[in-house]
């Protein structure tokens, strides 16, 4: 048996000779491959996230020492408001990294409880109806009846509003989008479809990946990552298709009850 360092990336234990000692050694560079992997990811995301949160802390500093240095005792308040918006917003990428570090660890809490996902996404989609109308899309939703899901219903309104977020994000204005609803046996599930422009190849492939997005894209690369983690840890998955006519279609199906 050669010793090598197996600190140092790509650097294994080569072995000959007894098998078991050779089975061993299998085992081992696997493990390491598995630790290599997890401190890449780590970096990357690590990487990812401070990257993010550096220029809405530097909006955040300016515009609290713009309030400072006014004067006028009612000019603060619309700089701190400002403030405190990106607070908020900074707060929710933080925690949607930490879901997403806690599904991918096999970890994320689930307050599973009976959902009416038919009246939770009839809610949603009534919700953001005046934002689809600022853009000039055209919603259509058809929901049936009485679809009862056993899951966390905190964590279900937001891969429902991810994906309504999603469309207004990147469609361009004036585009058609439906949210159908159905079940079938023991099978729930939600399409989510528009005749926007689509996926590119190259982003398809990693549209579930943390981090990921379109060039053009004003987004995080969080929400499609978010809605892939929080259905999986429903025991459900998530995929992309070709829409006939051209535009895209996200599926999600998820079984009634695990």
């Amino acid at each position: 048996m050669r010793r090598q360092d197996p600190l140092k990336p790509g650097v294994r234990a080569h072995v000959t000779g007894d098998p078991d000692v050779v089975a061993l050694a299998t085992t081992f560079n696997h493990m390491l491959d598995r630790i290599q992997a997890s401190v890449n990811q780590l970096r990357t995301v690590t990487d990812a996230v401070a990257h993010d949160l550096k220029s809405p802390v530097t909006s955040i500093r300016g515009r609290l020492e713009v309030a400072l240095s006014n004067d006028d005792d009612s000019s603060w308040r619309e700089p701190v408001a400002e403030a405190i918006e990106g607070l908020d917003r900074m707060a929710l990428l933080l925690d949607t990294t930490l879901d997403l570090a806690e599904a991918a660890g096999g970890a994320l809490h689930l307050d599973r409880g009976r959902i009416d996902l038919s009246c939770l996404v009839l809610q949603l989609t009534d919700l953001y109806q005046p934002a689809f109308a600022e853009h000039h899309h055209e919603l259509e939703v058809e929901v049936s009846e009485n679809i009862v899901f056993n899951g966390d219903i905190s964590l279900m309104s937001r891969v429902v509003g991810n994906l309504l977020d999603n469309e207004l994000t990147h469609l361009p204005d004036a585009c058609r989008i439906r949210i159908q609803l159905t079940s079938a046996g023991d099978r729930v599930r939600l399409r989510v479809e528009d005749n926007g422009p689509g996926f590119s190849p190259e982003l398809r492939q990693r549209a579930f990946d943390r981090f990921v997005k379109g060039k053009q894209s004003p987004g995080r690369g969080l929400g499609l990552a978010y809605v892939d983690a929080v259905v999986r840890a429903h025991g459900g998955e998530v995929g992309i298709s070709d829409r006939v006519g051209g535009g895209a279609a996200l599926l999600l199906s998820l079984p009634v009850s695990i």
